[in-house]
């Protein structure tokens, strides 16, 4: 079993100057063990297929067990593992089954952003492999797989995954979006459909004078700089007011420190 949650740990965005934000144990070998251990976890067909199962509404044990063909005792042992991701939560409820309706029992249920959490964790641990400090481009390859397998189709999105509003997810139905905290004056500056944020990421730039701007030119996704202060960055790298394409799982991040704010980018899937 996991010693730590490694979602907590890979990246540190503590700091508000962007070239002090390093992979943190990359070459500590029970990192790497650990690392192993969370995508042999997400990999694992059974598990993805239950992660399934319980995205459509809270499930016991044995409603689980019955969905995925194994016993008891087994079932119980993959959703232990699941839980020890954060990916999941158990919690107490009546039952309705013929068996023992009326009882209170357990049930297991997929935390709301849990798939995209380990969509962005995946696309972090990738730099770690790209870096030449382990060969784990396979399980991380099969493990963003069943991913994808399993995640709605929808169509292309933000999702917050820092702060309070953590999972949040903002659709795209627009092609030209300006993001930032909320107006200081009632008196906005643009007509544009706007991303906005709560006061509590501070460090990023009002909507009115967006930190940044999210366009879709001849069918793919850009993302530019609005002369913020904090500055926008993309998967670490900063970014001007050039606008510069996005692919899917890639990490925006305005004013990266515990004030800003990061977003995965999700491309979206038919």
């Amino acid at each position: 079993m996991m010693k730590r949650p490694i979602n907590k740990e890979l990246i540190d965005m503590t700091s508000e100057n962007s070239q002090d934000r390093t992979i943190l144990s990359g070459s500590d070998p029970e990192f790497i063990a650990e690392l192993s251990e969370y995508l042999d976890v997400l990999a694992s067909p059974v598990r993805l297929q239950m992660l399934s199962f319980m995205g459509t509404k809270p499930r016991t044990v044995r409603q689980v067990a019955h969905e995925i063909s194994t016993s008891y005792e087994n079932t119980k042992k993959h959703l232990t593992r699941l839980l020890t991701l954060g990916l999941i939560r158990k919690e107490i409820g009546v039952s309705d089954e013929p068996i023992n309706h009326g009882q209170p029992v357990f049930y297991y249920s997929l935390i709301p952003g849990g798939l995209d959490q380990a969509i962005r964790n995946l696309a972090l641990f990738s730099s770690v492999s790209e870096s030449g400090i382990s060969d784990l481009s396979d399980q991380i390859e099969a493990a963003k797989k069943g991913l994808r397998e399993i995640s709605p189709g929808t169509g292309p999105a933000l999702s917050l995954t820092n702060g309070s509003e953590s999972g949040r997810r903002y659709e795209l139905r627009s092609e030209l979006y300006r993001i930032g905290r909320g107006e200081e004056t009632e008196e906005v500056l643009f007509t544009e459909p706007a991303i906005i944020l709560g006061d509590e990421y501070r460090s990023v730039s009002r909507a009115s004078r967006p930190h940044a701007w999210l366009r879709k030119r001849v069918g793919v996704w850009t993302l530019e700089d609005g002369n913020s202060k904090g500055g926008t960055y993309l998967n670490g790298k900063p970014v001007s007011h050039d606008p510069v394409p996005l692919k899917n799982e890639d990490l925006i991040e305005l004013s990266p420190g515990s004030l800003g704010a990061a977003f995965l980018f999700l491309s979206g899937n038919s």
